[in-house]
């Protein structure tokens, strides 16, 4: 079982196709909205957000309601979640989360009827919603949410590392950031260039190294492991571009050179790899990619993606794609068994 079957299965379980259209956007939006929690926790949250609010159930009746429980969850009518796009968004950008203990440092405790949310950080914790909670001393005040959630997207990993070659890829508005997320690519063994012929991106392999080979920070497109070249003419989006192309290793429609057990390819390589650049970019306080595509107008909608679009794989990627970008990782070992 992988990190995210568990999410996918929740999704799977949706008979209505517009209600699992919107479990699957309340997912992905919740990871979005919430880099303080990894993204296997931040999936694991808006599971249980789902049954605590009772905002989607699969069999007609309250899924939530059991014996004993307490707060919103033993309520017997389930609310529908919203009917539009933006107006689940909106309920999300509400949302305020945070652990027992932080609650309690800030003078707030749960209330009788709160419902407590388990998050695995690798230790079991509780979190409340601020719904659930009430002060415990006069004068209690919490710190802005919102304003916590950005200092977590700007963090930077402690093996980041600027490379000023990206710049020109950046375009207006958070050219250093650019700068400093895709420094770290070299890691995985790629090299970004433009190409004045293609529309999008092209990733290709175009050197597969020997067993225990790790890559060099300078290397160049002679000796990369993976050759990503983005068309000039995207402008702004070059950068969302870059991202998506380095997400199609992640979603295994290129051969990993680095894990012993790589990821098989799907049927939707520009979809599922345009996912994972969606929910990345989001968490890393990158800009992203303007305009609409296929991809996005499909998840909007309130139709659900298709049976072969595989969310687990995409909630891994995007995990391993932040990972990379943000400068949590070092540089990758190639292995023997990724090499076919």
């Amino acid at each position: 079982m992988n990190d995210f079957e568990t999410t996918f299965d929740r999704i799977s379980k949706e008979q209505d196709p517009t209600s699992r259209s919107r479990v699957e956007q309340f997912i992905v939006e919740t990871v979005r909205a919430l880099p303080n929690l990894t993204t296997k926790q931040g999936a694991s949250l808006a599971i249980q957000l789902l049954d605590a609010l009772q905002l989607a159930d699969t069999s007609g009746s309250a899924s939530g309601a059991t014996s004993g429980s307490k707060g919103v969850a033993s309520k017997s009518n389930p609310c529908p979640l919203p009917d539009t796009f933006d107006a689940l968004t909106s309920l999300i950008a509400q949302l305020d989360v945070r652990s027992d203990s932080e609650w309690r440092s800030f003078g707030f405790q749960p209330t009788e009827t709160a419902h407590p949310l388990l998050i695995a950080i690798p230790e079991i914790e509780v979190f409340y919603q601020h719904t659930d909670v009430e002060a415990s001393s006069e004068g209690a005040v919490a710190p802005d949410f919102q304003e916590n959630q950005a200092m977590w997207r700007r963090r930077l990993g402690s093996v980041t590392e600027p490379n000023l070659i990206y710049k020109e890829f950046s375009g207006p508005g958070k050219a250093q950031r650019a700068v400093e997320m895709l420094g770290n690519l070299w890691k995985i063994g790629i090299v970004v260039s433009r190409d004045t012929e293609s529309r999008l991106g092209l990733t290709r392999v175009e050197y597969t190294p020997t067993p225990g080979e790790v890559p060099v920070p300078m290397m160049s497109e002679k000796n990369c492991w993976y050759s990503i070249r983005v068309s000039e003419t995207l402008g702004e989006n070059q950068v969302p571009e870059i991202v998506r192309c380095v997400a199609e290793i992640f979603c295994g429609y290129l051969p990993q050179m680095w894990p012993k057990t790589p990821i098989k390819a799907g049927k939707l390589r520009i979809q599922e790899s345009e996912a994972a650049a969606y929910i990345a970019l989001a968490r890393l306080d990158l800009s992203p990619r303007t305009g609409n595509t296929t991809w996005t107008n499909s998840y909007i909608s309130p139709r659900p993606l298709s049976p072969a679009f595989r969310w687990d794989v995409v909630l891994e990627a995007s995990h391993q794609l932040e990972n990379l970008l943000r400068g949590d990782t070092g540089p990758v070992t190639a292995t023997q068994q990724a090499t076919g």
